[in-house]
């Protein structure tokens, strides 16, 4: 039983140091990763029930992931952050699919990642897109194809592909260039996940009560395109 705990010790006691160097050299990095769990949670406080309960599940897994990539277990990281984006693409979907949601919640039916980005029929697809929120058609495919390539990436290591997964260290041990990846693979699905947001329930913005700090905070990462800035009343 003293070699099982200490085993486990050792393990805590790298993750520990792993965290220690992941925050002094990407603080900013991390910082970004966390303001947009922060972005989520406003999203789920506002869109409705079941979307914001789904929702939610997604944001969890995003923090798991931020945890694990601070923390050296970056296969656990890219993992999770996959799972994020299936998550968070499957509310969106459902939003507007309630007899898919519940064939899905029954397991009667699986959520199909390939068809929420076709690019016929995928929810940043233009036909959903000019459906729910028209001036936003000019933007969306950029971001559907983020999404995608994160997505492929985060799964060579899901999948054990040889050349990401030789990328790993062989134990816990911090790695400066897969944390920058992480971070960055995180900051382009975090951008695509929240223009899928605005897609679909842009229209709320207008309504009274809508958080003034999510207004804010669609800004602060989507301001760049004046059809956002246009549709959320920031024209500066």
């Amino acid at each position: 039983m003293s070699d099982l705990v200490g085993s486990f010790e050792g393990i805590r006691n790298a993750m520990a140091s792993c965290v220690s160097s992941s925050v002094r050299d990407y603080p900013q990095e991390l910082g970004r990763v966390h303001q947009l769990d922060d972005d989520l949670r406003l999203w789920i406080n506002s869109v409705p029930g079941s979307t914001g309960e789904q929702l939610a599940r997604a944001r969890a897994e995003l923090a798991h992931a931020e945890h694990a990539a601070a923390s050296g277990l970056y296969r656990q990281a890219f993992a999770g952050l996959r799972l994020f984006l299936e998550l968070a693409f499957a509310a969106v979907h459902f939003s507007a699919n309630e007899f898919e949601r519940r064939r899905w919640l029954s397991d009667r039916a699986d959520f199909s990642w390939s068809k929420a980005l076709d690019r016929e029929s995928g929810v940043l697809a233009p036909p959903f897109v000019l459906e729910f929120n028209a001036r936003l058609a000019p933007i969306t495919a950029d971001y559907a194809a983020s999404a995608a390539s994160t997505y492929r990436y985060c799964s060579q290591f899901v999948h054990g592909k040889a050349a990401e997964s030789w990328k790993l260290p062989a134990k816990v041990e911090y790695s400066a260039p897969l944390l920058s990846s992480w971070c960055s693979h995180a900051s382009s699905a975090g951008k695509a996940v929240c223009m899928l947001l605005l897609v679909r329930f842009g229209e709320l913005v207008a309504e009274p009560g809508f958080p003034p700090d999510l207004v804010d905070a669609i800004n602060a990462r989507l301001g760049n395109h004046q059809e956002v800035r246009d549709l959320i009343g920031h024209n500066a």
